[in-house]
């Protein structure tokens, strides 16, 4: 079956806000670079590729494809929590405190290829691929996304 087809049935039934139930239904998927490098698409307007590739009441899928030395910008996801999946590569997620006059740094969490991670609604973070190789990640928001927002550091 191919990973559309999986996507909508896997999606279908569950409860994905509960975390071990999102972990779980992710895992299922026994996703693979070959599986998910149809759906990559190379950054535009971004340092990094973002494609949506399902969607329906319950969940947002997205592909991100972030070139060696990219980040994606400071952002949070509104009301969506997100299951975040290493499908290639290693990874710096960077967390933020939100502050009146921007966000302030908090800590720094690594990943590689096969981890899973949290993002809640008020997770303010900024994903960066530290090293020479592409990171490709699978997301899943519940429910999809709609009211995140991005942030810019004042220097």
């Amino acid at each position: 079956m191919d990973l559309l087809k999986r996507l909508k049935t896997a999606f279908e039934k569950v409860d994905l806000q509960d975390q071990k139930q999102l972990f779980s239904t992710i895992q299922s998927l026994h996703l693979s670079i070959d599986e998910v490098s149809q759906f990559i698409t190379p950054p535009q307007e971004l340092e990094y590729g973002r494609n949506v590739i399902f969607r329906n009441e319950q969940a947002e899928v997205i592909i991100v494809y972030l070139p060696s030395f990219a980040k994606t910008l400071i952002h949070d996801h509104g009301t969506s929590i997100g299951g975040l999946f290493v499908v290639q590569g290693k990874l710096l997620n960077i967390l933020y405190h939100p502050d009146e006059h921007g966000p302030l740094y908090a800590q720094t969490e690594a990943y590689s290829q096969n981890d899973i991670f949290l993002v809640k609604g008020e997770t303010t973070h900024m994903m960066f691929n530290p090293t020479l190789s592409p990171v490709i990640t699978f997301h899943v928001y519940t429910p999809p996304l709609k009211d995140g927002k991005s942030y810019s550091i004042s220097k």
